[in-house]
């Protein structure tokens, strides 16, 4: 790992290489997809020649490549950047445990170039948001109806597992042409933050419109009702054609006594089963309470709507069927909220820019799929077992490696001729330390 060596300012693009290859030739990198806050993704072909899906930890916002490794782009980022890929080795290897036939399957989590690598299985489909632009006609009533179904059930195999998704939107749900859908990049999946007390990675990711309130906030309870306001927000946008205000504008105009800017979409005629449309606007609740508390309340709800096919000439429901507004929040709420947007809200920058649409290219048909049971490798190809042992080990093993490193710089400034000859002597020793640091970790852990 990476750790107070000189940081050189001269460095490379950050995006992996066509042609290169991780894990000893067993990915090559065909090209790369997205950047993401949280890392990139690329299009790779396995050792059988099959298309994946190759996800990289890389926090752009704190670490940078040089010489092929990610690196943290200043000192004071280390323990940070340390931090994110140990989280991200936590929750691949809870979303390898994942079967289910709406979320994408992961074959193997590794560890190279300072970093870590998600190889998973490769959707060829666009996503909802894409497929909104280029062909909206494919959004059938109907469709959508079973989408949000799918949806709700893979978010709720999610929730099992004591995690959130915290990043559903339409560009993170693809659909091939046999209208499967798929749900992918779980890099801001984190488990599921109950506690108040509990305190999150600084690194988050949000997206205006789509994430509720509480996800600006590192020390606020998210909840699955979290996740489920994203969901709402997503199928509001594939509805409506437009996603709902973002909620840190409706929670402030809902404190200080304003109208919610919030449109719901049982206010207008639409094609659509009217509970269908207010199970929507209560999942789009401002306050947490008034959401879905979990996701089989709304599946409860859905099962009770029409599932026929609907005419584009259908009728409004009558009065006593439609759905109520959004509930203004409790006095005791909306004042503490007001005091919190007060203090905050006026200073407040997303962590995270809006990512780009997943945009896969078409694949020729792969052959059967990896039956190898999903696995966690370091960077030297040795199964990981027990990855909390592992990860205190590498903790163990980066203290040494600093103190090394440091004494090493000491030492080679003290006996180097000049400053070029004492930094080429420094590297070399300290990689050569290194090297030989991780080769005996990786046999401890092998034995």
């Amino acid at each position: 790992m990476q750790n107070n060596i000189t940081f050189l300012e001269e460095h490379e693009t950050d995006e992996l290489s066509p042609g290169g290859t991780l894990l000893y030739g067993q990915y090559t990198i065909e090209r790369h997809l997205i950047d993401g806050g949280f890392g990139m993704t690329y299009l790779a072909r396995d050792s059988l020649n099959r298309h994946v899906v190759v996800k990289e930890c890389f926090p752009s916002s704190i670490c940078r490549r040089i010489n092929g490794e990610v690196r943290p782009r200043k000192p004071c980022y280390l323990d940070q950047y340390q931090s994110v890929i140990r989280n991200f080795l936590r929750e691949a290897l809870r979303l390898a445990k994942f079967e289910h036939p709406n979320i994408v399957k992961v074959h193997q989590v590794f560890q190279e170039n300072n970093t870590a690598y998600i190889a998973m299985d490769f959707v060829d489909g666009m996503d909802l948001l894409s497929i909104l632009d280029i062909d909206p006609g494919r959004l059938s009533n109907t469709l959508l109806q079973t989408l949000l179904g799918e949806t709700l059930n893979a978010l709720d195999h999610v929730h099992d597992f004591g995690m959130l998704h915290r990043d559903i939107s339409p560009d993170n749900l693809l659909l091939d042409a046999q209208n499967n859908l798929t749900l992918i990049d779980f890099g801001a999946a984190r488990e599921d933050a109950r506690n108040p007390k509990r305190v999150l990675s600084t690194v988050l990711s949000v997206k205006d419109g789509y994430s509720p309130h509480e996800f600006y906030y590192t020390d606020s309870s998210h909840e699955p009702s979290s996740d489920l306001y994203s969901v709402g927000a997503t199928f509001y946008h594939l509805i409506a054609g437009y996603p709902p205000p973002d909620c840190q504008k409706r929670l402030a105009a809902l404190s200080s006594g304003q109208p919610d800017p919030f449109k719901p979409l049982t206010s207008e005629s639409r094609a659509f089963d009217q509970a269908f449309l207010a199970s929507i606007d209560k999942a789009l609740s401002v306050s947490q309470q008034k959401r879905f508390q979990c996701v089989s309340d709304w599946l409860n709800v859905l099962r009770t709507c029409e599932a026929t096919p609907l005419q584009q000439d259908y009728i409004a429901a009558s009065p006593q069927e439609s759905a109520p507004q959004v509930d203004d929040l409790d006095p005791s709420v909306a004042e503490a909220i007001s005091s919190l947007v007060e203090d905050t809200n006026s200073s407040l920058e997303p962590v995270l820019d809006p990512r780009a649409r997943q945009q896969h290219a078409k694949a020729p048909a792969t052959s059967e799929k990896d039956d190898q049971p999903n696995r966690l490798v370091d960077m030297f190809g040795c199964p990981i077992d027990d990855v909390d042992a592992w990860l205190r080990e590498q903790e163990k093993l980066s203290k040494r490696q600093r103190n090394e490193a440091r004494q090493l710089n000491q030492k080679a400034e003290k006996e180097a001729p000049s400053k070029a000859e004492g930094t080429g002597f420094t590297l070399s020793r300290v990689f050569s330390a290194l090297v030989k640091r991780r080769r005996r970790s990786a046999e401890k852990i092998r034995t």
